[in-house]
């Protein structure tokens, strides 16, 4: 299978020499300008922009090894038009990127693998089988312990970046070994400004052993997992030194062990993951399905994005997961849009009824006598008349009770479409006469015309109340797509 590589991450170096080992070809670079002085293999070849991965019937499969933007945003092009990806994971990449390639994995179907190299090594491997087999028993605590190189300036003090950096892969591991934790606790010991002595991650779960991870800063950068069962303690143990670790990569001999372990340390042969990209080809071929899969690499953003909010809030925090897909982000994201419509309809409520109260055209006699019923309006006469409807007699009458103990006064609006003076004096002229048949005093000074109701206000006032329920009628109209958005349940 022919390879392309995307990004300079020098975690990239051990892939490239798997990819060599196990008989595949490395034929495209691009973005990886600073590995061509590290590797044989990316200096012979000739920088490529990634859109030419794009369409190059050449690259079959691209491993990605960089968290740039440029890297990350070729990655998710590369997904789209169906090129399978080896992810190396970033803590950079965080989980918005991880659930967009998740997204893209399930509308596209393409093969996202990410790159833990550790499941790829012999003893991690042997180790979890004989956990899974319950030969070694129930696990009752797993830790991890890590120790980073001293930096040039001889600071003992541990950046932010580079405890994210350290910790991505050994959260696979725990998770791998112990299960899907679900509960995040992170703490940061001898904390300053310029970082801190050492930190420390615990993860918990329901049914789960106790998993922690330490790091800190040593003479000797090294890399110890202990894990506690039933049936005793088992421990893996990497201990190298930076430099004989790159003369191993680049000379195939055993690196040797740092002074104070007396133990024997793996060839570096041993540590390429060429089993993993075995397994990646295999699920390219759609021979078997790839693992670890991409879905495991967004748990480890969860618990990365987790570690931060528990530093921040300085309390563990409860992670709650739930299978990925296109339709759960989708409801997801229409749950959100539905109380967020609710709200702005409940306040767009509330200064329309404000504007309308404080802009309206009437007076606040009209206003007043529209509310008691005390209002004639055009529905209450016959189409271009003067004559009262049955009804507006009836209303007549009950308001000139009213009239004989209350100081109130009658009001008609004037007539429209079109206007009419002479109209709007005839139809005053029947209801004073229908008063004063009723025997109210004063009945022609008490029957008045509202004034002329600006047409403009009303025209607003109808846009308002169409625009106030428009957004919460179309959001009601989309929930159809729940529907097809469904899948077809299985006969």
């Amino acid at each position: 299978m022919n390879f392309a590589l995307l990004g300079d991450d020098p975690a990239a170096l051990p892939l490239i020499d798997a990819v060599q080992q196990a008989g595949h070809k490395l034929v495209r670079v691009a973005l990886a300008d600073t590995l061509h002085l590290r590797s044989a293999v990316v200096a012979v070849l000739t920088p490529n922009s990634w859109e030419e991965l794009l369409i190059d019937a050449a690259v079959e499969a691209v491993i990605v090894a960089g968290d740039s933007d440029d890297v990350q945003t070729a990655a998710k092009q590369l997904a789209s038009s169906g090129k399978p990806l080896l992810i190396v994971p970033q803590a950079d990449f965080g989980t918005g990127c991880g659930y967009e390639l998740s997204l893209i994995r399930d509308d596209s179907h393409v093969v996202l693998m990410p790159a833990f190299v550790h499941r790829a090594e012999v003893d991690l491997l042997s180790l979890s089988e004989r956990l899974t087999s319950g030969e070694l028993g129930a696990v009752r605590r797993i830790q991890i312990d890590v120790e980073l190189p001293p930096t040039s300036g001889k600071t003992s003090l541990l950046s932010e970046h580079e405890i994210e950096a350290a910790s991505v892969d050994d959260i696979d591991v725990l998770r791998w070994l112990g299960g899907n934790y679900d509960q995040v606790t992170s703490l940061r010991s001898g904390h300053t400004e310029q970082g801190c002595s050492q930190a420390t991650l615990t993860l918990a779960g329901a049914g789960l052993p106790d998993a922690m991870w330490n790091v800190r800063r040593g003479d000797v950068p090294s890399w110890r997992l202990t894990v506690e069962t039933d049936k005793g303690t088992q421990a893996v143990e990497r201990s190298l030194l930076e430099k004989d670790h790159e003369q191993a990569r680049k000379t195939g001999t055993p690196a040797r062990r740092a002074p104070s372990d007396g133990q024997e340390c793996p060839s570096y042969e041993s540590l390429i993951p060429t089993s993993l990209i075995e397994s990646f080809v295999a699920a390219c071929r759609h021979e078997q399905v790839a693992q670890p899969d991409w879905s495991d690499a967004v748990r480890v953003f969860d618990v990365l994005d987790a570690t931060r909010r528990s530093l921040r809030r300085r309390r563990t925090i409860d992670l709650h997961f739930e299978t990925l897909s296109e339709r759960s982000q989708f409801k997801t994201q229409m749950t959100a849009m539905g109380c967020g419509l609710l709200l702005l309809t409940l306040f767009l409520m509330l200064g329309l009824l404000g504007l309308g109260s404080m802009l309206d055209s009437r007076d606040r006699a009209v206003k007043e006598s529209s509310a008691v019923g005390m209002l004639l309006i055009e529905v209450d006469f016959e189409s271009r008349t003067a004559a009262m409807t049955r009804e507006a007699l009836a209303r007549i009458d009950r308001i000139a009770e009213r009239l004989k103990d209350e100081p109130k006064s009658v009001y008609l609006e004037p007539s429209d479409n079109p206007p009419s003076p002479e109209l709007d004096q005839r139809r005053r002229a029947g209801v004073v006469e229908r008063l004063q048949s009723r025997g109210i005093i004063a009945a022609d000074h008490r029957t008045l015309m509202a004034p002329t109701r600006s047409s403009g206000w009303d025209t607003l006032m109808r846009v308002l109340r169409l625009a106030w329920l428009a957004p919460l009628v179309v959001f009601l109209a989309l929930q159809i797509l729940l529907v097809v958005a469904k899948p077809a349940s299985p006969k």
